[in-house]
C-alpha cells in the first residue's frame, strides 16, 4: 500500500471521448456529383481530426460528413477533409480527416 496512488489520474484538461469501434454514418459527394451515405467505424476522435475505418478508399482532399450517435437524441455531425487513406486489409481502409 503506502503513499503510491492506486488509480489512474487523467492529466488532460479537456474531456476524453471514447469512440473506439463506434458506428458512424458517412455522407459524401463523389467526383461525379453522386451523393453517398454509408456506415463506417470511428477509431479515434480528437479536437482537430478523426480517424475512421471504411470498406473503400477515399481520395485525398475529399469532403466527408460524419454523424455520431445516428437517430438518437445525442446525434452530432462534423465535417472534415480527407488527409490520409491507408489500406489495412482487403476491405478495410483507415481514413484520417482534418475537421473543418
Amino acid at each position: 500500500m503506502g503513499d503510491h496512488p492506486t488509480g489512474f489520474e487523467e492529466k488532460r484538461a479537456s474531456l476524453r471521448v471514447d469512440m473506439e469501434a463506434e458506428r458512424v454514418i458517412l455522407n459524401w459527394i463523389d467526383p461525379e456529383g453522386v451523393n453517398h451515405c454509408d456506415d463506417g467505424i470511428c477509431i479515434d476522435l480528437a479536437r482537430k481530426g478523426i480517424l475512421f475505418d471504411y470498406k473503400n478508399p477515399f481520395a485525398l482532399g475529399e469532403l466527408v460528413e460524419v454523424t455520431f450517435n445516428p437517430n438518437t437524441s445525442k446525434q452530432n455531425m462534423v465535417k472534415g477533409q480527407v488527409c490520409r487513406c491507408s489500406q489495412c486489409h482487403e476491405k478495410s481502409y483507415h481514413i484520417a480527416m482534418q475537421l473543418l
